[in-house]
């Protein structure tokens, strides 16, 4: 079966390719270039440092589109609430979790009727609908590690979120460098020159294998749901 999702994970990592063919032509190009017209140490290091800005858009664009994507792929599986995981319930609940802020007679209805709907989860026979606008992982921060720690969360994603154990640096050096460049917390030539090509090369080639997991991850959790669709429709145990 094709999943949105495909589409969604696709394109971040079309676009960390490309972004790895320009440091590449960049890292080949720098050698042919006059060092007495320019500062072409600086010009240099300065398409480095926006190598961050990049990674950390890609990354920003993929949790800003993923959860349409997922919302729309259950839709379509018109499977059922009980066959989801209860940590879903904190996005499908959402409305009545927001009802249950305030302090009024009413609020306590709410409140009973919530109880009640996560205690019989296992029972819920109503068909999931579109969810997206309340699973929202791009909350206008940068991406850092706690949005992939989110996801797996919601979703009870089994094992790591990170493909390596390298990963936590990964997206800590890339949250923390896109924001030193792009306010201005650091001068750019001055972040650029902390990493070489080679180095943002490995970084780039590290976070394509790193979405590649979660990518995986998530098709094989789909997939789950469908099974155990599958199951509940022929009483297979």
């Amino acid at each position: 079966m094709t999943y949105a999702i495909e589409t969604v994970f696709g394109k971040a990592i079309t676009q960390l390719e490309r972004e790895r063919r320009r440091l590449s032509a960049l890292d080949q190009a720098r050698q042919h270039l006059v060092q007495d017209l320019f500062d072409s140490d600086g010009v240099s290091a300065m398409s480095r440092a926006l190598t961050y800005v990049v990674c950390g858009g890609i990354l920003e664009q993929l949790m800003r589109d993923l959860p349409q994507a997922l919302s729309t792929d259950l839709v379509a599986k018109t499977v059922l609430r009980s066959q989801l995981p209860a940590g879903l319930l904190a996005i499908l609940e959402a409305s009545e979790f927001k009802r249950c802020a305030t302090s009024t007679t009413s609020t306590l209805s709410v409140r009973a009727s919530l109880i009640r709907s996560i205690a019989g989860h296992g029972s819920d026979n109503r068909l999931v609908s579109d969810f997206a606008q309340d699973l929202i992982i791009a909350d206008g921060t940068t991406i850092t590690t706690r949005h992939f720690k989110v996801l797996w969360d919601v979703l009870e994603l089994p094992g790591d979120w990170r493909n390596d154990a390298k990963d936590q640096f990964l997206v800590s050096e890339i949250s923390s460098k896109r924001n030193d460049v792009a306010h201005w917390e650091m001068d750019p030539v001055d972040v650029g020159r902390s990493k070489s090509y080679s180095d943002l090369l490995s970084s780039i080639d590290a976070l394509i294998k790193l979405v590649d997991h979660i990518h995986l991850h998530i098709w094989d959790w789909l997939d789950q749901v469908g099974a155990a669709k599958a199951k509940a429709l022929t009483g297979t145990p």
